[in-house]
Protein backbone atom coordinates (compact mmCIF):
# COMPACT_ATOMS: atom_id res chain seq x y z
CA UNK A 1 0.00 0.00 0.00
CA UNK A 2 1.22 3.20 -1.09
CA UNK A 3 2.09 6.09 1.71
CA UNK A 4 -1.01 8.89 -0.14
CA UNK A 5 -3.06 5.52 0.17
CA UNK A 6 -2.85 4.86 3.73
CA UNK A 7 -3.12 8.29 4.43
CA UNK A 8 -6.15 8.62 2.63
CA UNK A 9 -7.83 5.91 4.29
CA UNK A 10 -6.79 7.70 7.71
CA UNK A 11 -8.15 10.63 6.68
CA UNK A 12 -11.55 8.74 5.64
CA UNK A 13 -11.88 6.58 8.52
CA UNK A 14 -11.99 10.14 11.00
CA UNK A 15 -13.87 11.62 8.90
CA UNK A 16 -16.70 9.19 7.76
CA UNK A 17 -16.00 6.41 10.36
CA UNK A 18 -19.62 6.79 12.73
CA UNK A 19 -20.53 4.81 15.89
CA UNK A 20 -21.30 1.41 15.47
CA UNK A 21 -19.52 1.06 12.28
CA UNK A 22 -16.08 0.51 13.35
CA UNK A 23 -14.58 -2.87 14.61
CA UNK A 24 -15.53 -3.93 18.77
CA UNK A 25 -12.43 -5.82 19.80
CA UNK A 26 -9.58 -7.38 18.84
CA UNK A 27 -8.01 -10.54 20.20
CA UNK A 28 -5.24 -13.24 19.77
CA UNK A 29 -5.77 -17.25 19.79
CA UNK A 30 -2.98 -19.93 19.17
CA UNK A 31 -0.67 -17.23 17.55
CA UNK A 32 -3.71 -15.82 15.38
CA UNK A 33 -5.22 -12.23 14.79
CA UNK A 34 -9.36 -11.99 15.67
CA UNK A 35 -11.37 -9.50 14.83
CA UNK A 36 -14.68 -9.40 16.26
CA UNK A 37 -17.39 -6.36 14.91
CA UNK A 38 -20.36 -4.62 16.86
CA UNK A 39 -22.43 -7.67 15.74
CA UNK A 40 -20.26 -10.31 17.46
CA UNK A 41 -18.99 -11.78 14.11
CA UNK A 42 -15.98 -13.17 14.63
CA UNK A 43 -13.16 -12.85 11.70
CA UNK A 44 -9.51 -14.41 11.74
CA UNK A 45 -7.27 -11.58 9.90
CA UNK A 46 -3.75 -13.65 10.42
CA UNK A 47 -3.03 -17.13 9.96
CA UNK A 48 0.86 -17.57 10.70
CA UNK A 49 0.28 -19.28 14.37
CA UNK A 50 3.34 -16.75 15.89
CA UNK A 51 1.06 -13.50 16.60
CA UNK A 52 0.06 -11.61 19.38
CA UNK A 53 -0.90 -8.65 21.63
CA UNK A 54 -3.11 -7.28 18.70
CA UNK A 55 -4.27 -3.35 19.57
CA UNK A 56 -6.73 -1.72 17.62
CA UNK A 57 -6.75 1.43 16.09
CA UNK A 58 -9.38 4.41 17.27
CA UNK A 59 -10.76 4.22 13.87
CA UNK A 60 -11.09 0.47 13.76
CA UNK A 61 -9.79 0.68 10.46
CA UNK A 62 -5.97 -0.76 11.62
CA UNK A 63 -4.82 -3.29 13.92
CA UNK A 64 -0.99 -3.58 15.19
CA UNK A 65 0.40 -7.15 16.49
CA UNK A 66 3.33 -8.52 17.46
CA UNK A 67 5.16 -11.78 15.19
CA UNK A 68 7.75 -14.16 16.71
CA UNK A 69 10.67 -14.57 14.82
CA UNK A 70 13.87 -16.68 14.56
CA UNK A 71 17.18 -14.96 14.77
CA UNK A 72 19.73 -13.31 16.59
CA UNK A 73 18.63 -12.57 20.21
CA UNK A 74 18.56 -9.08 21.00
CA UNK A 75 20.72 -7.49 23.74
CA UNK A 76 19.62 -5.08 26.23
CA UNK A 77 21.28 -2.89 28.57
CA UNK A 78 19.93 -4.38 31.64
CA UNK A 79 21.82 -7.85 30.40
CA UNK A 80 18.90 -9.48 28.98
CA UNK A 81 18.72 -11.36 25.66
CA UNK A 82 15.59 -11.80 24.09
CA UNK A 83 14.31 -13.20 21.67
CA UNK A 84 13.48 -11.19 18.10
CA UNK A 85 9.90 -10.05 17.17
CA UNK A 86 8.29 -8.06 14.54
CA UNK A 87 5.47 -5.09 14.73
CA UNK A 88 3.19 -5.74 12.04
CA UNK A 89 -0.30 -3.60 10.61
CA UNK A 90 -2.96 -5.20 8.56
CA UNK A 91 -6.47 -3.62 7.74
CA UNK A 92 -9.67 -4.91 10.03
CA UNK A 93 -10.88 -5.68 6.16
CA UNK A 94 -7.88 -8.73 6.60
CA UNK A 95 -5.79 -6.81 3.59
CA UNK A 96 -2.61 -4.78 3.42
CA UNK A 97 -0.51 -6.73 6.29
CA UNK A 98 2.85 -4.95 6.35
CA UNK A 99 5.63 -5.51 8.57
CA UNK A 100 6.47 -2.11 10.13
CA UNK A 101 9.56 -2.57 12.38
CA UNK A 102 12.14 -5.63 12.92
CA UNK A 103 14.04 -5.71 16.36
CA UNK A 104 17.47 -4.60 16.36
CA UNK A 105 20.64 -4.58 18.10
CA UNK A 106 23.07 -1.20 18.13
CA UNK A 107 25.68 0.32 20.22
CA UNK A 108 23.79 2.74 20.79
CA UNK A 109 20.77 1.76 23.66
CA UNK A 110 18.30 4.83 21.98
CA UNK A 111 18.88 2.84 18.65
CA UNK A 112 17.76 -0.60 20.23
CA UNK A 113 14.67 -2.16 19.27
CA UNK A 114 14.75 -5.45 21.53
CA UNK A 115 10.61 -5.82 21.47
CA UNK A 116 7.18 -4.10 21.23
CA UNK A 117 5.42 -3.68 24.45
CA UNK A 118 2.53 -2.14 25.48
CA UNK A 119 1.74 -0.41 21.85
CA UNK A 120 -0.70 2.16 21.63
CA UNK A 121 -2.09 4.19 18.67
CA UNK A 122 -2.12 8.17 18.62
CA UNK A 123 -5.52 9.61 18.03
CA UNK A 124 -5.65 9.66 14.64
CA UNK A 125 -4.12 6.50 14.19
CA UNK A 126 -1.01 7.36 11.93
CA UNK A 127 1.85 7.04 14.59
CA UNK A 128 2.12 3.92 17.12
CA UNK A 129 3.57 4.11 20.36
CA UNK A 130 5.89 1.55 22.27
CA UNK A 131 8.14 0.50 25.13
CA UNK A 132 11.30 -1.32 24.52
CA UNK A 133 13.38 -2.97 27.48
CA UNK A 134 17.06 -0.59 27.34
CA UNK A 135 19.04 0.60 30.22
CA UNK A 136 18.88 -1.13 33.71
CA UNK A 137 17.15 1.76 35.16
CA UNK A 138 14.16 2.48 32.56
CA UNK A 139 13.11 1.07 29.16
CA UNK A 140 12.68 3.54 26.09
CA UNK A 141 10.25 5.06 24.17
CA UNK A 142 9.76 4.69 20.42
CA UNK A 143 7.12 5.75 17.40
CA UNK A 144 6.91 4.36 14.14
CA UNK A 145 4.68 6.14 11.28
CA UNK A 146 2.33 3.72 10.09
CA UNK A 147 2.33 5.14 6.94
CA UNK A 148 5.89 4.87 5.79
CA UNK A 149 7.37 2.66 9.06
CA UNK A 150 9.81 5.62 9.95
CA UNK A 151 10.72 4.91 13.50
CA UNK A 152 12.65 7.18 15.83
CA UNK A 153 13.69 7.19 19.71
CA UNK A 154 11.40 9.23 21.70
CA UNK A 155 12.72 8.95 25.56
CA UNK A 156 13.07 6.84 28.24
CA UNK A 157 10.34 5.86 30.34
CA UNK A 158 7.56 2.94 30.84
CA UNK A 159 4.00 3.00 32.18
CA UNK A 160 3.23 4.47 28.81
CA UNK A 161 -0.05 6.10 28.05
CA UNK A 162 -1.04 8.34 24.99
CA UNK A 163 -3.48 10.68 26.43
CA UNK A 164 -6.77 10.18 23.73
CA UNK A 165 -8.84 13.36 24.42
CA UNK A 166 -8.69 16.91 26.26
CA UNK A 167 -6.06 19.62 26.13
CA UNK A 168 -3.40 17.44 25.97
CA UNK A 169 -4.69 15.03 23.67
CA UNK A 170 -1.80 13.12 21.88
CA UNK A 171 0.79 13.54 24.26
CA UNK A 172 2.28 11.19 26.41
CA UNK A 173 2.06 10.15 30.13
CA UNK A 174 5.83 8.11 31.12
CA UNK A 175 7.13 7.51 34.21
CA UNK A 176 10.89 8.29 34.43
CA UNK A 177 13.40 7.41 36.54
CA UNK A 178 15.63 10.74 37.31
CA UNK A 179 17.83 11.90 40.29
CA UNK A 180 18.13 14.73 42.97
CA UNK A 181 20.68 17.20 42.62
CA UNK A 182 21.44 16.04 45.56
CA UNK A 183 22.03 12.32 45.45
CA UNK A 184 19.19 9.21 44.65
CA UNK A 185 16.28 8.70 42.44
CA UNK A 186 12.55 9.30 42.11
CA UNK A 187 10.27 7.78 39.26
CA UNK A 188 7.70 10.46 38.52
CA UNK A 189 5.68 10.73 36.09
CA UNK A 190 5.54 12.98 33.62
CA UNK A 191 3.60 14.73 30.52
CA UNK A 192 5.73 15.07 27.45
CA UNK A 193 4.66 16.24 23.44
CA UNK A 194 4.27 13.75 20.93
CA UNK A 195 8.02 14.71 20.23
CA UNK A 196 9.16 13.69 23.80
CA UNK A 197 10.13 17.48 24.82
CA UNK A 198 9.17 17.81 28.52
CA UNK A 199 5.57 19.85 29.35
CA UNK A 200 6.12 19.16 32.93
CA UNK A 201 6.33 16.53 36.18
CA UNK A 202 2.39 14.83 36.94
CA UNK A 203 4.25 13.12 39.73
CA UNK A 204 4.11 10.02 41.66
CA UNK A 205 0.49 9.17 40.93
CA UNK A 206 -0.96 10.58 37.40
CA UNK A 207 -4.64 9.91 39.03
CA UNK A 208 -5.64 13.75 39.75
CA UNK A 209 -3.70 14.87 36.50
CA UNK A 210 -6.13 12.71 34.58
CA UNK A 211 -9.19 13.45 36.32
CA UNK A 212 -8.50 17.24 35.95
CA UNK A 213 -7.58 17.56 31.99
CA UNK A 214 -9.19 13.97 30.63
CA UNK A 215 -12.34 14.11 29.10
CA UNK A 216 -14.05 10.91 29.37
Amino acid sequence: MTVTARLLLIVLGMAFTLPGAAAKSVSATAGNVYLTDEAGTVKQLTYSGRDSRPVLSPDGLWIVFIRAVSGQRISTGSGDQLDPTELWQIGANGKDATRLLRCRTSERMEDVVAGFDDPQFSSGGRYVYFTTPAWTTSPAVHVVDTTNAKEHFVCPGWNLEVLRSGEYRDCLLVRQHRYFLGGGSYDWFWLLRPDGNEIGPVGEDPSNFKELYLKR
